[in-house]
């Protein structure tokens, strides 16, 4: 009999990051609805995940592979909005 995935089921719609000379925390949570205006809210119930710097690259490319593919197949691009990019500090091309 096999036994059930005891892992938990999270969805997320926060994330950060930092990357350090040793490895990578990636900080996942869910945001408060509906703060009041200018004041800022850490997200809540977070999760934290830890991995090499080998790692977490594999995970990037992988992941983009697998979202670039999944665009095509479907043929969509998974629109992101303008100033999105400019408040990230990227360019549209970096996903090209």
């Amino acid at each position: 009999m096999e036994e059930a995935n005891s892992a938990p089921d999270i969805y997320t719609d926060a994330f950060r990051f930092t990357v350090g000379p040793y490895g990578v925390s990636f900080t996942f949570g869910l945001n408060v609805p509906h703060p009041s205006q200018g004041q800022v809210i850490p997200p809540r119930d977070t999760l934290i995940l830890r991995m090499s710097l080998e790692q977490a690259k594999v995970l990037a490319m992988m992941l983009r592979r697998n979202l670039k593919s999944y665009e095509s197949q479907n043929n969509l691009d998974i629109a992101l909005p303008p100033n999105l990019y400019t408040q990230l500090g990227i360019a549209r091309e970096d996903w090209q």
